[in-house]
């Protein structure tokens, strides 16, 4: 008995720390919420099972056992209501991966969901067709906060391709390059020739690195002259201009083109023809045809449209279409701000609709940092101000803005956002601190102290404070630089010596340099300007004056100033 009840202890940690590790295996590994809920109710029953293996109180295990049934149960229910196709799923996403605009808006409206277009250049996608969307295929609708999708905008026709010599190709394998490489200005030409066969390349005046639009000039063969057969007019009629054009240059056909609008026939495609199909060909003559511009297409009004109807009517009429957007606090979110034409306007297929659509109010946000905001400020032109303010924040954080978020902005509106100093530091009187004494204090309150040394005093010791650049009791930020000034000590007091030999005698200039030398050398820290004075006792230059301040056994002292007279006459 005694081993089962071991057994039984053993087998109920065992599950416990099964139990356990499922629970973090569904929050932290497998991520599924559907996961969570049983996770949880087999820990708890399996926690109670285990209390019950321990409890030797009779009453207690009971009730331990009532309330692991009633876990039991619920995991049962969850299961059954789980799997038997009662639980309501949340809507989930398609995947519009190469699907047609229209039909993906006409989705998005009915679902409530907001759509951020980007247009791309696309060789493999056709215009107006989804390139990739921001949430892939299976998310919940309800987790998608704005669905960005990127649509082809068709082939970039300024993008650079290398086109091969083909001289001496025949003319299918070298249309074939043209289709490959989506060459938009193409010009064939075709001339008799005795040298080179019927259809094959004589010449092309581009070859190398080239852009898709640029006008590209092939030059064929006609074969002889001789070999010139008579044609009978072929039906061009639907066919695409360069078709029609390859057809008649071929053949030697003159002709010239008129252009209309037509209902029934794409752009750039042969309308009519003004000779009868099988009609033998006057090569003296031209033949008229006329070319589809596209049918007639008037612009409805565009700002009282939805985009999904305006989408479906640029795609309807082959047009290209430009997007950009900018907040607007009147406008509507993703309505018209400005269209390029206006309603009633006439354009034909191809023509480009430059539309301004509103991304709605311009609110303000939360913001994680003030280069964050600075940012987003510059982006949208907004006018703001900063203002700094003590406040337990660190230095540089923001404190507040002037603005609550969401609140909405106008052009006219400046925002000012507070940004911390930091807590305030109170300057102290360094008066009388030694130099190292002063160097700690600064450390500890987070000042940058530097030191110069001011006057003498007889009052504070040398290398102590003696004055300071910043007031006593005066806050300021952390960081801040405090000039302090240090004592010279008590000043000396010399007597001053002059000789003859340190006169220029006729020169004051020189004696005054000789001096200068001196009195610096000897007397530092004693500030001695020289003057040049007329002389009624002396008639040469050079000497001391008789009434100078200054004279050989003068008295001076460390940190004041004396002149010095020189005779000059």
């Amino acid at each position: 008995m005694k081993k089962f009840k071991l057994l039984n202890q053993a087998l109920s940690f065992i599950s416990l720390v099964l139990a356990v590790t499922y629970f973090l295996l569904a929050i932290f590994v497998f991520k599924n919420n559907q996961l969570l809920v049983p996770s949880i109710l087999i820990l708890l029953i399996v926690s109670f099972s285990v209390a019950n293996v321990l409890m030797d109180n009779e009453r207690v295990k009971i009730k331990l056992a009532v309330i692991g049934t009633f876990f039991t149960i619920l995991l049962i229910v969850f299961n059954i209501y789980n799997n038997s196709g009662l639980k309501v799923e949340s809507p989930t996403l398609l995947d519009f991966y190469g699907k047609n605009l229209t039909e993906f808006l006409a989705y998005a409206e009915e679902n409530n969901i907001k759509v951020e277009q980007i247009y791309e250049y696309s060789d493999n996608v056709e215009k107006y067709h989804i390139i990739s969307q921001s949430y892939s295929f299976g998310t919940e609708l309800d987790e998608i906060d704005i669905l960005t999708i990127v649509i082809s905008n068709g082939p970039n026709l300024d993008k650079s391709v290398i086109l091969p010599n083909m001289v001496g190709w025949s003319l299918e394998d070298v249309s074939e390059v043209i289709k490959e490489n989506f060459l938009a200005n193409v010009e064939i030409d075709f001339i008799f020739s005795d040298e080179v066969a019927k259809d094959v390349l004589i010449s092309q005046d581009k070859r190398g690195q080239v852009k898709r639009n640029d006008v590209i000039k092939f030059v064929f063969s006609k074969g002889t002259e001789a070999d010139l057969e008579d044609v009978s007019m072929i039906d061009l009629r639907g066919k695409s201009l360069f078709e029609a054009n390859l057809w008649l240059r071929r053949n030697s056909v003159k002709f010239k083109l008129l252009y209309d609008f037509s209902d029934t026939v794409l752009r750039n495609n042969i309308i009519s023809q003004d000779l009868a199909v099988d009609t033998l060909v006057d090569r003296t003559k031209d033949v008229t045809l006329v070319v589809s511009k596209g049918k007639e297409i008037i612009v409805p009004d565009l700002k009282n449209m939805s985009m999904e109807m305006i989408t479906d009517w640029i795609i309807t009429n082959r047009l290209n279409i430009s997007y950009s957007d900018e907040y607007n606090p009147t406008v509507p979110l993703n309505s018209v701000i400005s269209v390029n034409f206006e309603e009633g306007a006439k354009i034909e297929e191809g023509t480009r609709i430059n539309l301004v659509i509103s991304k709605g109010p311009l609110l303000m946000r939360s913001f994680n940092s003030l280069a964050e905001f600075r940012t987003w400020a510059n982006t949208y032109d907004i006018n703001y101000e900063e203002a700094y303010e003590y406040d337990s924040k660190p230095i540089g954080s923001i404190i507040k803005f002037s603005h609550n978020a969401n609140t909405v902005l106008t052009l006219n509106d400046t925002v000012t956002v507070y940004i911390s100093n930091g807590s305030p530091i109170v300057i102290p009187n360094f008066a009388g601190l030694t130099r190292t004494a002063a160097t700690t204090r600064c450390n500890s309150l987070g000042l940058k102290c530097s030191f110069v040394y001011g006057a003498y005093s007889t009052t504070v010791t040398k290398d102590s404070v003696l004055t300071q650049n910043k007031t006593v009791g005066s806050s300021v930020i952390s960081g801040t630089s405090v000039v302090l000034g240090l004592s010279r000590g008590p000043a000396q007091t010399f007597t001053v010596r002059f000789s003859e030999g340190q006169l220029s005698i006729g020169n004051a200039d020189q004696t005054i340099n000789t001096l200068r030398n001196w009195v610096n050398k000897e007397y530092p820290d004693v500030t001695f300007t020289f003057v040049k004075r007329a002389s009624s006792v002396y008639d040469n230059d050079g000497f001391i004056h008789e009434s100078s301040p200054i004279k050989d056994g003068s008295s001076v002292k460390q940190g004041s100033s004396y002149q010095i007279w020189i005779t000059k006459n």
